[in-house]
């Protein structure tokens, strides 16, 4: 998932104001009777009665350097596991659950389309949460596939081009011998002055300023580095997948 760690609600820094939409999915989130969480690796969201996911292993999350799905944990949380990738044919009934919801996957997905069309038909509403399209370039990942824009009741999106996939450097790295994060020269910045889970503590104080402004828009939720689309009912989408490389 993107940079991989799920966001509180409430941030360390008070003077941060969440933005609205994320404000308006935790309460909607609450309302909801039955979710379904679809790729949920190891923390489905609070509330969901079924969790889906295709990678057991953290290949695509965490960097590749988180856990393994316990599905036993699953089970002692009263959390149906499903293992199976959802952009292709979802194994449940029509309009099945009141709220779909999304983290950090859509990007990941070889077919969004199929993932579009069959989220709308188990749930009748939803959420989908990716990167934004500046988050993409600044932390890009090399498993993500795809640009997403929103505009209006419309999700967009753009396949990457190679020269879009990691531009200002390579996703945080973890040594297990040594228990920490490591740098080199292909570490991306953007990672070390948002420092978002105490990668490379000390770093960001290389540029304060920029540091500061970044990790307060990463903690507000901000437009500018998430997209927060929820929907009801039905939504648009568009694939644009004929570009150049």
């Amino acid at each position: 998932m993107f940079l991989e760690s799920i966001k509180n609600f409430f941030t360390h820094d008070k003077d941060i104001e969440v933005d609205p939409r994320w404000v308006a999915l935790k309460k909607r989130l609450k309302q909801a009777h039955s979710i379904v969480d679809l790729g949920c690796g190891n923390n489905p969201v609070a509330g969901a009665v079924v969790g889906v996911d295709f990678y057991i292993d953290p290949k695509e999350r965490h960097a590749g350097t988180g856990p393994v799905i316990d599905t036993a944990q699953f089970k002692q949380r009263g959390v149906e596991f499903i293992h199976t990738r959802i952009d292709g044919p979802l194994p449940f009934k029509d309009k099945q659950f009141d709220f779909a919801y999304s983290h950090h996957v859509f990007e990941h997905l070889d077919d969004p389309q199929t993932a579009c069309r069959d989220m709308m038909r188990i749930a009748r509403a939803g959420a989908i949460i990716t990167p934004a399209f500046f988050a993409e370039h600044i932390f890009g990942r090399p498993y993500h596939r795809w640009l997403i824009m929103e505009r209006g009741n419309r999700l967009l999106f753009f396949r990457k081009r190679d020269f879009e996939q990691t531009p200002f450097g390579l996703p945080p790295k973890f040594d297990k011998n040594k228990n920490s994060w490591v740098m080199d020269d292909n570490t991306n910045p953007f990672d070390m002055l948002l420092n978002d889970e105490g990668w490379y503590k000390g770093q960001e104080g290389q540029m304060p300023k920029l540091s500061k402004i970044l990790q307060k828009h990463w903690h507000a939720h901000s437009p500018l580095l998430e997209i927060v689309f929820i929907w009801d009912n039905e939504f648009e989408w568009k694939i644009f997948d004929d570009v150049e490389k």
